[in-house]
């Protein structure tokens, strides 16, 4: 009986082993399943984000490319269109001269700088402006002087000026007499300094003669009279000629005589002409043919 049950014990624990045995294999089997299916899973991911990150980059370039290359085709465009403006540019330049340049006076003679030259051009440019536009210029006794209809701009002759030289290369205190100008009227200013900057005598002798207006005067309608001869001390001939409507052409000189200096300038026609205006009264630049009227109300030739 013992035997018996000492059999059935064993036979009890046996089937006990077998059935945990299975147990083991079954759960192994199941886990390498789960691995592999995971692993394919993920695979699969990983592949599928890769494909669709690999397609967006070259896509990406493909689209970058075309804008750089259309970039430069349209870069290469423009410079080609530059090109052809330049071109146009020097035809233009070529088919239309431009006016020489102007004031720049070059007479050749060293006893004048050019700088100086133009110093005496603008000044009397400037001056007749002003007086042509009739708004600032004072006319002792008279008031405002008035617009002129035409008033020419100056421009600087050499001619003018040789004659202007010889009046005072022997530092002559007087005008040349009328047949000794060549045809000129002559302004000149005696300053009694020994030493200046020539530049600042110019500027005092030209305000000097121009002053004349402000301090003597000249009747409102600016004809001028017999009488302007006689006037002594208080003439304006000077102011007259650098006002003179068609004085057109003008040279001038400085000269250092030791213990002064000598102003000189020659004006062409010239002016002071008897029972003829200095410059006829209208509306500013009303004479001057249309388009050649200034900023400065002068009436360019």
């Amino acid at each position: 009986m013992a035997s018996s049950i000492t059999v059935c014990v064993l036979l009890l624990a046996l089937c006990v082993n077998l059935q945990g045995q299975g147990s083991g294999q079954s759960g192994s089997a199941g886990q390498p399943q789960q691995n592999n299916t995971g692993s394919a899973n993920n695979t699969a991911p990983n592949n599928t984000g890769n494909a669709n990150n690999t397609v967006p980059n070259n896509t990406g370039n493909a689209n970058n490319t075309a804008p750089n290359n259309t970039g430069n085709t349209n870069n290469t465009t423009g410079n080609n269109s530059n090109n052809n403006s330049t071109a146009d540019v020097n035809v233009t330049t070529t088919e239309r001269p431009t006016r020489k340049p102007w004031p720049k006076p070059n007479c050749g003679d060293p006893a004048l700088t050019n700088e100086l030259r133009k110093v005496f051009l603008d000044m009397h440019n400037d001056f007749r402006g002003k007086v042509a536009r009739g708004q600032t210029e004072v006319s002792a006794g008279w008031g405002i002087a008035p617009p002129a209809a035409l008033m020419y701009r100056m421009k600087y002759d050499c001619n003018a000026e040789s004659y202007a030289q010889q009046s005072v290369a022997n530092c002559r205190r007087t005008e040349l007499p009328a047949y000794a100008r060549g045809g000129h009227k002559q302004n000149l200013f005696v300053l009694n300094l020994a030493n200046a900057n020539p530049k600042a005598v110019i500027h005092y002798a030209l305000s000097q003669w121009w002053s004349q207006l402000a301090r003597f005067g000249m009747r409102s309608n600016m004809m001028f009279y017999q009488s302007e001869f006689h006037r002594g001390a208080r003439n304006v001939l000077k102011w007259a000629k650098m006002a003179w409507w068609n004085n057109k052409r003008v040279g001038c000189t400085v000269k250092h005589c030791g213990s002064f200096y000598l102003v000189s300038c020659m004006y062409s026609p010239g002016g002071l002409d008897v029972n003829q205006h200095v410059y006829r009264v209208a509306a500013v630049c009303s004479e001057c043919p249309h388009g050649q009227c200034d900023g400065q109300a002068l009436c360019r030739w």
